[in-house]
């Protein structure tokens, strides 16, 4: 199966940007996507899979080949004092040659000082997802780089990141200055990884990594980017019975 995650930057840049992103989407022909900045749910209706879940306060969005078995809504209970921001987790029970896989997306507050909000919201996160079982893979933009304090304790609880354990010596940036959509932004970062599919370690071995990319890095013929952000794909090998 193919896993992938997207920020897909709102309704922000042009309107012609718009069909450039439903097409990269499209492209990464992913069994099950999770994606962010989706502030409009009709967006999601060109896309052709039975399983299509929005929670419009987080904008947050799963799109499933699988058949989906229940879902949740979590809002974050740290808020930052920078942003107006409704954060939240969106988690999808699905249902994946007779077992349970939960595919949690979410969005952390972005601002360089909120450091201490996002790790409170992974603290968070991690309460949420610990009663799911094993098969966990948690996905979005965390806005905090592999060695910051959030992604260090999700890998901690046990969650291995997916490009890192594939590429541990490549930088994977999905943040890259290269991309001239971040040249129009007010507040300016590095080139840096922010966004990671994590999958719990116990689950390894049923869902097995083969690849990890990140994706949706080329522009159109006309050169516009699907995104301000790259996404990341993972190809996992699904063995054992469920």
């Amino acid at each position: 199966m193919k896993a992938a995650t997207f920020n897909t930057w709102g309704n922000y840049g042009p309107p012609e940007r718009k069909p450039v992103l439903a097409q990269a989407i499209r492209n990464l022909d992913a069994d099950l996507i999770c994606l962010q900045e989706v502030a409009d749910p009709v967006f999601l209706e060109q896309f052709p899979y039975p399983v299509r879940l929005h929670a419009p306060a987080g904008t947050l969005a799963i799109l499933s080949r699988f058949p989906l078995v229940s879902h949740r809504e979590i809002t974050y209970q740290a808020v930052s004092p920078l942003e107006t921001c409704v954060r939240q987790a969106l988690a999808a029970e699905l249902r994946i040659d007779g077992r349970s896989l939960w595919a949690v997306t979410t969005h952390l507050s972005w601002k360089e000082a909120d450091d201490a909000t996002r790790l409170a919201q992974v603290e968070e996160l991690l309460r949420a997802v610990e009663p799911l079982g094993g098969r966990v893979l948690l996905s979005g933009d965390f806005n905090a780089e592999p060695a910051h304090a959030p992604v260090d304790r999700i890998r901690r609880a046990g969650f291995v990141d997916l490009f890192s354990h594939r590429h541990p010596k490549e930088p994977g940036w999905t943040w890259d200055n290269q991309n001239p959509f971040i040249q129009s932004h007010s507040v300016r970062f590095p080139d840096r990884r922010i966004d990671y599919l994590f999958l719990r370690r116990e689950a390894l071995k049923e869902f097995d990594p083969s690849e990890c990319e990140v994706v949706c890095r080329t522009s159109s013929p006309e050169g516009m980017h699907p995104s301000d952000h790259y996404g990341v794909l993972a190809t996992l090998e699904i063995s054992g019975a469920g």
